[in-house]
């Protein structure tokens, strides 16, 4: 009788931590984060940089936000680790490859791990999920080859299908365990690019697709699009942040670092805001195909013309705002 009563004990403890383990993704408010820190801002010398190769910041429990150092690599990306009760998501890898000065996997390892043990649950599936197929975004996803209970959807449609749904390009779900984000393609300045909203946060995920920097666009026509969807989603959604991959843009509206700048000490915030997208939208629609450089407070977009066109004194308006004697 008293084995039997253990017995029972157990399988009924055994279910009441099963219960626990699983965490409610449903919230009438967006799930609160954190923004206040500043990320490592590189160094003139990158080989005298001692700064950690990855920063990591804990938005909140169940989001992190990754920076690659400056000193590494000069494009310096972010990279999104979202987690749900029975899978986690990488969003980008990074832009260098090897993992002796990039160690993005033993970062990731390490955070899910964590993850696992305050939760009080097993180690979720990692699923690596590039948001474009630019360097900046794929160039460490070979890190996780070899990786078990791993997933890799490369960056292109039917690798999508397998974690987004047959008809991901209408509007895909990605399911991580009652954390369901919405997908959407947003081409134009990579013809791979996607962007992932997120419900239980309210946090927009744009990748390279719209970020605080140089805009460069590839196709007019699918950004123009692009700009429309995204805008159309913020419309019917609680968007309360846009998190893209890079930053290139100072704390002074309109100016940015060169390229190849591993040294960016004030540089602007990472988070836009929807009524960014709207500004962003209404310039494209002014350039109209055309070969242009707009310049606006928290990015610069650029149509017709090549990445480094600002560092070589391409010809463009310069709003009277945003003018200096050396600009005259």
């Amino acid at each position: 009788m008293l084995i039997k009563s253990i017995l029972i004990i157990n399988i009924f403890l055994f279910f009441c931590n099963s219960v626990q383990a699983q965490i409610s993704f449903e919230r009438d408010d967006p799930a609160p984060g954190n923004l206040r820190f500043s990320w490592i801002h590189g160094s003139q010398s990158a080989k005298a940089n001692q700064d950690q190769r990855i920063q990591v910041h804990r938005y909140n429990e169940h989001t992190y936000i990754l920076r690659q150092n400056p000193a590494v690599h000069w494009e310096a990306p972010f990279m999104y680790l979202v987690i749900g009760n029975e899978r986690a998501a990488l969003l980008d890898t990074g832009a260098t490859e090897e993992p002796e000065y990039f160690p993005l996997k033993q970062v990731i390892d390490r955070l899910l791990e964590r993850w696992a043990y305050a939760q009080g649950t097993d180690i979720p599936e990692l699923i690596v999920l590039p948001l474009g197929s630019q360097q900046s975004q794929v160039a460490a996803i070979n890190q996780f080859t070899n990786r078990p209970n791993t997933l890799i959807i490369p960056p292109d449609e039917a690798s999508r299908r397998k974690v987004l749904g047959s008809n991901w390009l209408q509007g895909g779900k990605l399911d991580l365990g009652g954390r369901v984000l919405d997908a959407l393609p947003t081409p134009g300045l990579d013809t791979e690019a996607m962007s992932l909203y997120d419900p239980w946060s309210d946090l927009l995920f744009t990748g390279n697709t719209f970020y605080p920097g140089r805009l460069v666009i590839r196709d007019f026509k699918a950004y123009r699009n692009s700009l429309k969807n995204l805008r159309e989603l913020v419309g019917s959604s609680p968007v309360s942040m846009i998190f893209g991959g890079r930053i290139e843009m100072k704390n002074r509206p309109g100016l940015d670092y060169r390229l190849r700048s591993n040294y960016r000490p004030d540089e602007r915030r990472l988070e836009l805001y929807p009524e960014h997208l709207t500004s962003a939208y209404f310039a494209v629609k002014l350039i109209n195909g055309t070969k242009d450089i707009r310049i606006l407070d928290d990015f610069i977009i650029m149509n017709g013309v090549g990445r480094g066109a600002r560092d070589y004194g391409y010809p463009v308006f310069i709003p009277e705002r945003f003018r200096s004697r050396s600009s005259r």
